[in-house]
């Protein structure tokens, strides 16, 4: 991970720049009162009864960026999915970084500046051949230099990560997983089942399926509107395209070009906001190079842009009546704005036209029918004969059933040359020697399965696993106790968004 932030650098700090200069900018959220542009001094959210500003907001969501840059990857996703609600807009993060904090001034969690320092040294952003490298973290402070950062906020975001690892270890302490429980799971992923298993084809009860013509007008018929040719888009765009091996030249050099970058992608998009900007006369303007891509399909786009599905899907997206001219768009070659020139919209085919598709959706209609009933219908069967006292191979002969050689497996290592393996061990797993397990579905139909035995073998390695076991479950459960009580907490933060904010 260290060698890719490395050997991509370059172009992540463009990210973080076009992020920081561009998007927090021009901030789009809508405020409540029906204006669509909020301000930085507007009111965005109220939390323990504090009104946060757009601009509050923004130096908060900055925090993600040195958490990012030191790859503080357990504090940024835990408090990414910590609490979540929908009305946070995707700012989860934010929210629940100011409940954290609260919650380690009230349970009185004050890491030092030493802690936060050492937990620094241990960061794999701030290492070198597995020792701390002073170099590494001159340069990363000299990078958030660049946004207004610097050593305490590095700092400050140490002492957070310190606080999450203390909390969840306070809350989850005294949980201690029952014995039973643990042998209980160790038997479940590690019992060795034998098994059996019967395939279904789908594709064989298609051959069989029939569809008839009234059928398939009565289907077009109700589906119709969802038979229209497919929409096309024209565009006309600029690519302010990356520098060329950024991450190879001196910082001083490397910082110019992002600038430049940055002012270019800024000053088409202020001239873009513009009442009755055009897109071609800013280009003019400005002596950009535009390029044109004909009308074509969002699955079918022409290969100068087929790689850029931000941009695909941004195109296919925009709303040109109510902005002609796009926000910058990033992509793997650097930043886009484009505008919608043309747009052929779906028209509605006819039966003729798409008659065959129809049919090919009823039979596979039927065919899934057919297929489940027949499933449904051996496994009854198959249960009903084993209770009688029949011998498996007995019943699928009777029933003409297909049934394939034992094969042994295990929850927690299914063999990689069974399809399906893990789906199959699951299952498996449910019921006791000697039953049928419910039908597990694949990728070409259906497969039953057969438990012959079920057997906990002796292993070298069973102490281990069992004390894996036991650990794993007790992490999951205190993790599960952290996720109920921070959600709690996050309830009771009284949270109240005063934008309509867009991730």
């Amino acid at each position: 991970m260290l060698e890719f932030f490395r050997r991509h650098r370059g172009a992540f700090m463009i990210t973080l720049t076009v992020v920081i200069i561009i998007s927090f900018a021009s901030w789009g959220g809508t405020r409540t009162d029906g204006q669509k542009m909020a301000t930085t001094s507007d009111d965005a959210f109220t939390i323990y009864g504090h009104k946060y500003t757009v601009a509050e907001m923004q130096r908060l969501e900055r925090s993600t960026q040195i958490i990012q840059m030191l790859q503080m990857y357990e504090l940024y996703f835990g408090l990414m999915s910590a609490a979540r609600s929908p009305e946070s807009g995707g700012r989860d993060f934010v929210f629940n970084m100011l409940v954290l904090k609260r919650q380690m001034e009230e349970l009185g969690i004050h890491p030092s500046d030493a802690e936060a320092k050492a937990e620094l040294e241990k960061t794999q952003a701030l290492q070198e051949n597995g020792v701390f490298s002073q170099q590494r973290a001159f340069n990363l402070q000299q990078n958030l230099g660049m946004y207004g950062m610097g050593g305490q906020d590095m700092l400050d975001i140490a002492k957070l990560s310190l606080g999450y690892k203390r909390l969840q270890e306070l809350i989850g302490k005294n949980y201690v997983p029952s014995p039973v429980e643990t042998e209980k799971a160790y038997a479940s992923r590690h019992q060795t089942l034998k098994i059996q298993t019967i395939n279904f084809a789908l594709d064989d009860f298609k051959k069989t399926a029939e569809v008839k013509e009234d059928e398939i007008k009565k289907y077009y018929d109700e589906n119709k509107e969802t038979y229209k040719s497919i929409e096309k888009r024209a565009v006309s765009y600029v690519l302010f395209a990356n520098p060329a091996e950024l991450d190879k030249k001196p910082l001083e050099e490397r910082t110019k070009l992002q600038k430049e970058q940055v002012a270019r992608v800024e000053k088409f998009n202020e001239a873009s906001i513009a009442p009755g900007a055009k897109f071609d006369e800013i280009v003019k303007t400005l002596k950009e190079k535009s390029e044109t891509a004909a009308l074509f399909a969002k699955d079918t786009p022409p290969d100068a842009i087929k790689d850029e599905k931000e941009l695909i899907d941004a195109i296919f997206a925009h709303n040109k009546d109510s902005r002609p001219i796009s926000d910058p768009v990033k992509g793997t070659k650097g930043y886009y704005v484009f505008a919608v020139t043309k747009v052929e919209e779906p028209k509605q085919q006819e039966l003729a036209e798409v008659k065959d598709k129809v049919k090919e959706v009823l039979v596979g209609q039927k065919a899934q029918e057919a297929l489940s009933k027949a499933v449904n219908d051996a496994r009854t069967a198959l249960q009903e004969g084993l209770k009688a006292g029949k011998k498996i191979d007995d019943l699928a002969k009777e029933k003409k059933l297909t049934l394939v050689a034992v094969k042994e497996l295990t929850v927690n290592e299914p063999p990689t040359d069974l399809p399906n393996a893990q789906e199959i061990a699951t299952e498996a797993q449910k019921v006791a020697a000697g039953e049928v397990a419910k039908a597990v579905n694949t990728d070409k139909g259906a497969t039953l399965v057969y438990v012959a035995a079920r057997e906990l073998r002796k292993r070298d390695d069973s102490a281990a696993l069992r004390k894996n076991t036991e650990e794993r479950n007790a992490s999951q459960e205190r993790q599960r106790l952290f996720q109920s009580w921070f959600n709690q907490k996050r309830e009771e933060a009284g949270l109240q968004v005063h934008l309509k904010m867009s991730a």
